[in-house]
């Protein structure tokens, strides 16, 4: 008789276990891990590539809303650049703790040195078919739970965005200029905030330091033919509206200096997730930019433009 009160004693105390894990949305089937699938918006061309994931591209993933589910800047990665991500070790698991919906928040490229959650970002050029690391993007709003466990920032509305602004140059010579035995010398862009802060929580990006220049310098390069630079630049509105640009060439030895200014004709600022493509023609005239576009990036700027020289 004294075992089976000990039995009953014993399944009651099961009974109200389970009672009160139905009122706190805690099942009994145990913790479910979260995997990750992502897209980066169509018609956007990465910086790095394209518009598609490589192998151990790794991302941060946020569990942004209340409950007992929780993630802090967990690294996922995608093995084989598909675009599945799942936890880089044990220590990153995302565990459903609870039968609740949970919204999910994520950042590329992936960082352990946060400070409040944000990033140290720094201008950089971008490199043909390099990765640019300074090509930070964002996606959020994706939702998933115990029952369906992929969060999927697939869908137009949650899929990565850019952050940061592209904007890139073609530079190619023109009358009195082709045909005369020019080189590049430098290129600098002058009134620019070069340095920042990425808010990994959030996608916003914030400004740090002085405006300054960006120096781009050539060693022996003939100016024969049209030349492509394409920096990652932080949205920022510009002084006066507009940056400068000087174009150094060597002719024999001397050094002759163009100028020409770019105003972005969105409200003279760089915004973020925009390409801003301008085709600049140096002619001994002058440096002529012609129509600007904005591509989708999403879409910025694109114009013609005509450098002058320097006296």
């Amino acid at each position: 008789m004294k075992k089976f009160r000990f039995l009953y004693i014993a399944a009651a105390a099961l009974l109200f276990a389970a009672c009160a894990n139905e009122e706190d949305g805690i099942g009994n089937n145990g913790p479910v891990a979260a995997t990750v699938k992502a897209d980066i918006v169509k018609n956007i061309t990465r910086a790095t590539t394209d518009d598609t994931w490589s192998k151990n591209d790794a991302i941060g993933v946020y569990a942004s809303s209340s409950g007992y589910t929780t993630g802090d800047n967990k690294k996922y990665v995608t093995t084989n650049g598909d675009g599945t991500f799942e936890a880089a070790d044990n220590n990153n698991i995302i565990y459903f703790k609870d039968n609740k919906e949970t919204t999910f928040s994520a950042y590329y490229p992936y960082s352990e040195s946060l400070t409040d959650g944000k990033m140290n970002w720094n201008i950089a050029e971008v490199e043909e078919n390099q990765p640019c690391m300074a090509d930070v993007l964002f996606a959020s709003g994706a939702t998933a739970s115990k029952a369906s466990p992929i969060v999927n920032f697939t869908d137009i509305e949650h899929r990565f965005k850019h952050c940061m602004s592209l904007v890139e140059f073609k530079i190619k010579p023109g009358q009195g200029v082709e045909y005369n035995n020019y080189k590049f010398n430098r290129l600098e862009l002058k009134g620019i905030f070069r340095s920042g802060k990425f808010d990994t929580r959030t996608g916003s990006v914030e400004t740090a330091g002085d405006r300054g220049s960006i120096r781009r310098d050539f060693d022996d390069v003939p100016f024969e033919s049209e030349e492509s630079f394409a920096y990652i630049m932080l949205p920022q509105s510009l002084e006066s509206n507009k940056m400068d640009m000087d174009i150094y060439l060597l002719l024999n030895d001397s050094e002759v200096k163009y100028t020409t200014s770019i105003s972005p004709s969105t409200n003279g600022q760089f915004e973020g997730g925009k390409k801003y493509t301008y085709n600049i023609t140096v002619k001994n005239t002058g440096i002529t930019i012609e129509d600007a576009t904005i591509y989708p990036w999403e879409n910025g700027d694109s114009s013609d433009l005509d450098a002058d020289i320097a006296l």
